[in-house]
């Protein structure tokens, strides 16, 4: 990836689904931590940097099981996930579950491309 897609995925609000397609399709290799920032930008749809639960409903169907580790972040159960609280489910897989694998990454990628095309 060039500066400018870096420079682009540090604010939600800058991260459109058609800017985390073209990240997608230009990258040669994405691992699951590329990409697990990029599934909360496009479950967050107002940018604010939380998914609530209104936004989580919109796109349940399209998440999948991405869907239910997402409802299963908020940690402190006040009906609104953060980034914090995603990063923090995202190691905490990684911890339990080790490196995720060719098909968790393809699983992943599939909820972008729904998502996107649901927007």
């Amino acid at each position: 990836r060039n500066a400018n897609h870096n420079a682009n995925l540090d604010s939600p609000r800058t991260t459109t689904p058609s800017h985390i397609y073209l990240i997608m399709s230009e990258a040669k290799e994405l691992d699951l931590s590329s990409i697990w920032p990029l599934i909360f930008d496009a479950f967050d749809a107002n940018g604010d940097g939380t998914v609530s639960r209104q936004e989580l409903a919109k796109f349940w169907k399209e998440g999948g099981t991405i869907s239910h580790v997402l409802a299963g972040s908020d940690f402190d159960k006040d009906g609104q996930i953060t980034k914090e609280e995603w990063t923090k489910q995202y190691e905490l897989l990684i911890k339990k579950f080790g490196k995720p694998g060719a098909g968790a990454i393809k699983e992943a990628k599939a909820v972008l491309e729904k998502i996107k095309a649901k927007k």
